[in-house]
């Protein structure tokens, strides 16, 4: 099951990081959009650079609560009480950075993507994943 966890966490960091860098490059390159969500000049980069953003967004929306049910019930089932409590802080600390997130975004355009607060729950569920069991010699 820590096998699995290890193979999520990575995947989710893996699709965040990509929506993270797709955001800061749609701010770096100063891509601007029309009403309908397509860009103003549809070049091949900002096609690229706006798809990274969007895809890497709604996946991670996506991929951080799964990530973070499965490091509860892999850390519930091994009685790994002091994890549980890290990552119940860790979904704390994202959600209250999701909101503040949300309202730097709402008074302007910013280069940091909504989801880079919940990368903070597929983080921890990674080192949980690499740490040995108490049983295993």
């Amino acid at each position: 099951m820590k096998r699995v966890l290890r193979i999520v966490s990575v995947v989710t960091l893996v699709v965040a990081s990509v929506g993270v860098s797709g955001q800061a490059l749609v701010v770096a390159l100063g891509i601007f959009y029309t009403p309908t969500g397509q860009p103003v000049n549809p070049t091949l980069v900002a096609l690229i650079v706006t798809y990274m953003a969007g895809v890497g967004l709604y996946l991670s929306f996506l991929l951080c609560p799964v990530t973070g049910i499965l490091g509860f019930a892999t850390m519930a089932l091994r009685k790994q009480y002091r994890w549980i409590a890290a990552l119940v802080v860790a979904g704390i600390l994202s959600l209250a950075g999701l909101f503040g997130m949300i309202w730097i975004l709402l008074s302007s355009s910013s280069p940091i993507a909504l989801i880079t607060p919940l990368a903070l729950i597929p983080f921890t569920t990674f080192i949980y994943s690499l740490q040995a069991d108490p049983q295993t010699p």
